[in-house]
């Protein structure tokens, strides 16, 4: 869904379905329980660069809005959050951070050293702080991480996805708890595997391999919260054993 035109007192929204709506359309099980907003076409970096009252100015002149995208994927990558306690009691919104994770991980689609065809990924919501007692508005801690991977290039140990796509995008729901290490009152983990080894093969590497470097597939992790928004991609680069 997307806002076409706002200048005057009438709104003009362009309304489409997803790919995956019009999956669940054709099976008449479609039934709309939410929705949700998102400001991706928004720079807020107008209101450091111009001050807050130009910059406001700007970004309600010049932003160029978006059509609706069907794409579920990329439609939504900055959504927009509804808090129930008024604005100006929150403090801090977490982010999320890698806890003993690297940045990027690489694997291999064949090996039998499990280091090298899984990898442990480690995940916490962190705030800046040095008072380990702090506490964030209950409203922000995420009860659970949606985590989405390609399916035909890696799955999530111990894990059925919770769906799939058209575009073969898995979504997961992993159930967190307290971090084993706290750097503040509440704040929570989770902790998944993902494998490449028996997933990909010469014909997956025929598909997606680098345009430049066929041994390649470039992939990725996507990792949300729930409640606070936040989320983080992790690179994911698949070795093709020759």
């Amino acid at each position: 869904m997307g806002f076409l035109n706002h200048a005057t007192n009438n709104i003009i929204i362009d309304a489409v379905l997803t790919e995956r709506g019009r999956e669940l359309l054709a099976n008449e099980s479609f039934n709309i329980t939410n929705f949700a907003f998102s400001d991706d076409e928004v720079d807020y970096s107008l209101i450091t660069k111009f001050s807050v009252e130009r910059g406001k100015e700007k970004i309600e002149k010049n932003t160029p809005i978006f059509e609706a995208n069907p794409n579920e994927n990329v439609a939504i990558k900055h959504p927009l959050i509804s808090f129930s306690n008024p604005v100006d009691t929150l403090t801090k919104i977490p982010t999320l951070k890698l806890v003993s994770s690297a940045t990027s991980i690489t694997l291999k689609n064949e090996s039998t050293n499990r280091a090298e065809t899984h990898s442990l990924i480690e995940v916490a919501n962190s705030i800046v702080t040095s008072d380990t007692s702090e506490v964030i508005d209950n409203s922000l801690v995420d009860r659970r991480f949606i985590i989405r991977v390609h399916n035909d290039l890696l799955r999530i140990e111990g894990l059925t996805p919770d769906d799939l796509d058209t575009n073969k995008i898995a979504t997961y729901f992993l159930t967190v708890g307290p971090a084993k290490t706290k750097e503040f009152a509440n704040q929570i983990q989770g902790d998944f595997t993902i494998y490449a080894k028996n997933v990909v093969n010469t014909s997956t590497f025929s598909v997606y391999a680098d345009p430049n470097d066929s041994t390649k597939i470039h992939t990725q992790v996507q990792i949300v919260g729930v409640s606070s928004g936040a989320s983080k991609i992790i690179p994911v680069v698949i070795n093709k054993v020759v």
